[in-house]
């Protein structure tokens, strides 16, 4: 784990950090018990460990907490196209030569059969024989002899029984056929006491067991699940502590509702308040501090440019194509105008915050934004199901909007999204 050097003065960079491991503000989830249930989990021989849950809600920094960074082989599932590539990212990372060279030794030998060979390691002594010739002698000749990678038996070789633990982040990113295949060796290597730990949406949190179902009984799932906005708060007094400061628990309440339950998300949205109340360092004395209304918008609208959807916000206004003048526009209580698409996207960053809407609620939405006449139920959904083909195409290895046809919810899976929905100025922007 990385430290700031002795000397250096401690900085709100070191110690809120969206993209890293939160040394001074990690926050132990009140009453979830996750990190005892890993630890438990980890020690359950033969077992895989599935953690499932959503977008940046501290899968891989719960791990990591449990872990340790210096045991945790952290390997991606994009981009592995044939299941050899997942073993050669794991020996990658802990620096296994890529080739082993040893020197393969031939002894010549004259005794009883003149120059019969054999292959020995050893160097044979001049000596007694029987025969035509009474003595004997051997020469040692050499060969070098390369060895290669040897994939996922070398990684149960240096693997197995150790503390190190593998974490496939992103298992569904792989091929279906890969992935099918790679389930498999996930199973032999976990039979062999290779600690492994996937980590996944929770969509895609059985896609291990789909791909084998053999692995079915052989994996313990942990669901993560959107952080609570105590939990949230208290990265933010853990922080501000550390940086010498009271923050105001209001001020840290308000950070946290922003968040949409993601750890990371409320690191940023910290880091930020931080440049906007002018604690970047240390103070040297104890203050407090609270965040005003126009402080708490500035900090804000800083994180959304971390959060930049522009493209796909772009795509999901502008929704399939059709013929000019056939969508109509409705207009807004603030002033500007726009179709069904921009009235949707307008509906999601409304408050209150959240991020999964049934057919009631985005539909009251819409209504309430507009001045006068407000799309139809028909429009809305059918719009929404746009919407999420519409960002499929644009970011097909992951999900940020879904529509669910059958029981018809709109779902913001990713929370920087939404943040970025609320707080850009992309909305703002008159049509």
């Amino acid at each position: 784990m990385t430290k700031p050097a002795k000397n250096k003065a401690l900085t709100a960079h070191d110690v809120f950090v969206p993209s890293s491991f939160p040394e001074h503000t990690y926050v132990a989830r009140g009453g979830d018990d996750l990190e005892d249930k890993l630890r438990f989990a980890l020690k359950t021989k033969g077992q895989i460990v599935s953690l499932s849950g959503p977008s940046k809600s501290g899968k891989t920094v719960l791990v990591e907490r449990v872990v340790g960074k210096d045991k945790l082989v952290p390997v991606m599932g994009a981009g592995i196209r044939e299941p050899d590539q997942l073993w050669t990212r794991v020996l990658d990372w802990i620096d296994a030569p890529t080739d082993e060279t040893s020197l393969k030794h031939t002894q010549l030998q004259t005794g009883a059969r003149v120059g019969a060979k054999a292959e020995t390691d050893m160097i044979v002594a001049s000596g007694e024989a029987s025969g035509d010739i009474n003595t004997s002698f051997s020469r040692r000749t050499g060969a070098m002899e390369r060895k290669s990678r040897r994939g996922l038996e070398q990684v149960i070789e240096e693997l197995a029984g150790t503390e190190l633990v593998v974490l496939v982040d992103d298992f569904h990113y792989m091929p279906r056929e890969v992935r099918a295949e790679v389930a498999k060796q996930l199973k032999e290597a976990a039979r062999r006491e290779v600690k492994i730990v996937t980590a996944a949406v929770p969509h895609r949190a059985d896609d291990v067991i789909r791909a084998n179902p053999e692995l079915q009984g052989r994996v313990t799932v942990i669901d993560v699940g959107y952080w609570r906005p105590r939990d949230l708060a208290r990265i933010a007094q853990a922080g501000f502590d550390a940086l010498n400061v009271d923050i105001d628990p209001d001020s840290a309440e308000r950070l946290a509702h922003q968040a949409s339950g993601s750890p990371q998300l409320m690191q940023a949205l910290c880091l930020y308040a931080c440049f906007v109340l002018g604690t970047i360092d240390r103070m040297p004395k104890r203050i407090s501090e609270r965040l005003k209304d126009e402080d708490h918008v500035k900090a804000c609208r800083l994180t959304s440019t971390i959060a930049d959807f522009r493209t796909l916000v772009d795509a999901l206004e502008a929704g399939p194509r059709a013929r000019s003048g056939d969508r109509k526009t409705y207009r807004f209580k603030d002033g500007t105008s726009g179709d069904v698409y921009r009235a949707i996207l307008k509906a999601i960053a409304d408050e209150p915050l959240v991020l999964a809407f049934d057919y009631e609620e985005i539909l009251r939405r819409v209504r309430a934004l507009c001045d006068g006449e407000a799309p139809s139920g028909s429009s809305v959904t059918g719009a929404c199901a746009h919407m999420a083909r519409l960002a499929e195409e644009q970011l097909p290895t992951t999900r940020v909007l879904t529509w669910d046809e059958r029981d018809q919810i709109l779902e913001i899976p990713d929370p920087y999204l939404s943040f970025y929905l609320r707080w850009s100025d992309r909305l703002r922007e008159a049509e």
